[in-house]
């Protein structure tokens, strides 16, 4: 995997894609305006360690998509992440 580093954009409120309440790009640092306008996306942060599908991603297409669909509770779903017996974070709190 030669994907070390890469930015995370998400879409400014209003250029939202209707029936989504979160929509993310992942890029390598540098390139968003190859792939996107870079008017309608605000920067959010830099990952170092990205996961396979977003890297296997990143090498076919050239940038990675993270949508969240209207109607998905994201508290309970971050609830569920964490508390999940294979978290990262369920592991450090059974310890």
């Amino acid at each position: 995997m030669s994907v070390r580093v890469l930015d995370y954009y998400r879409i400014k409120a209003e250029f939202m894609p209707a029936g989504f309440q979160r929509y993310g790009l992942y890029v390598r640092p540098g390139e968003l305006d190859q792939h996107a306008d870079p008017a309608q996306w605000d920067f959010v942060g830099r990952t170092f360690h990205p996961n396979r599908l977003q890297a296997a991603d990143i090498e076919r297409q050239g940038y990675c998509e993270r949508k969240i669909r209207v109607g998905i509770d994201l508290e309970k779903m971050a609830a569920l992440f964490y508390t999940h017996p294979t978290s990262v974070a369920a592991r450090r709190a059974s310890r």
